[in-house]
């Protein structure tokens, strides 16, 4: 997918200069890909995880809060599901966790 039409966000000066460090230094990345595999290889989690979402993409995990069969619901909580909002008035309608921000230092 795409940046938005109108994105302001168009400018990556960091990207910019990394990617001109790198055509300097073409070796680097691939050292730099070979540690990330050695440690993976050793068993470190984090660096399995970064392997994995570099490779399939963050996954997103969805919790889903209540379990309830359609037919049990009432047609005031399916009206307030069809609009966006929770099930019940004390309930969020659903949490979006995002995946965990993985470090890539070792914490041996």
């Amino acid at each position: 997918m795409g940046r938005p039409i109108g994105s302001v966000n168009r400018e990556k000066p960091f990207n910019d200069a990394l990617r001109i460090a790198l055509r300097s230094r073409p070796l680097a990345l691939r050292r730099v890909a070979d540690q990330l595999l050695d440690k993976a290889e050793q068993g470190s989690l984090a660096y399995i995880h970064e392997l994995i979402d570099r490779l399939d993409g963050k996954a997103v995990q969805v919790v889903d809060q209540q379990d309830v069969p359609l037919e049990r619901l009432t047609d005031e909580a399916l009206h307030r599901i069809a609009a966006g909002g929770p099930r019940r008035a004390e309930e969020p309608k659903m949490l979006l966790i995002p995946p965990a921000k993985v470090r890539l230092t070792d914490p041996d």
